[in-house]
């Protein structure tokens, strides 16, 4: 529910035009930030507690370099929840007299075949797969003999 949502809310629940449902939710908006502003504490009993939280300054650290940096004080505003308002998101049952889940009927377990580890080292990273092992090539023109210079292949020429 965004602003205009909440207005229209509360123009249908108070019988009233919006207009004047607007004027109204921005009042009471308005006088809630100017008196935790300068520093009041606003107690809408059942619903919460508006009031500002002094952080005092510190020194943090910069994830990204590890510097030191100073922090300096300031005031940010806090909300803590009323009891009638949790109670109502909560359904109005504390958590330990909730009941428990319906149980649903057992249904048989049927194991499955294990699945394999992922692999680790080389073969893992070419994906997974084990490769055959190279055969060993014949000599060739590209492999030299002994004591003959090996031909060059054509196209690309390596850089020594």
């Amino acid at each position: 529910m965004n602003r205009t949502e909440l207005i229209e809310a509360v123009a249908a629940r108070a019988g009233s035009d919006p207009a004047a449902a607007r004027r109204h939710v921005d009042a009471v908006f308005e006088e809630i930030m100017e008196r935790v502003a300068a520093g009041e504490r606003v107690l809408v009993t059942g619903f919460g507690t508006f009031d500002r939280l002094s952080r005092p300054a510190r020194t943090a650290r910069n994830p990204r370099t590890g510097q030191p940096v100073e922090v300096p004080a300031t005031e940010a505003p806090r909300f803590r929840v009323g009891q009638t308002f949790r109670d109502r998101v909560g359904r109005g049952v504390p958590a330990a007299e909730a009941p428990a889940a319906p149980v649903a009927e057992e249904v048989p377990v049927v194991e499955e075949a294990p699945v394999p580890a992922p692999a680790k080292g080389k073969k893992a990273k070419k994906g997974g797969k084990a490769e055959a092992p190279k055969k060993k090539a014949k000599a060739s023109a590209e492999t030299p003999r002994k004591g003959k210079k090996a031909a060059e292949p054509k196209g690309k020429k390596k850089k020594k």
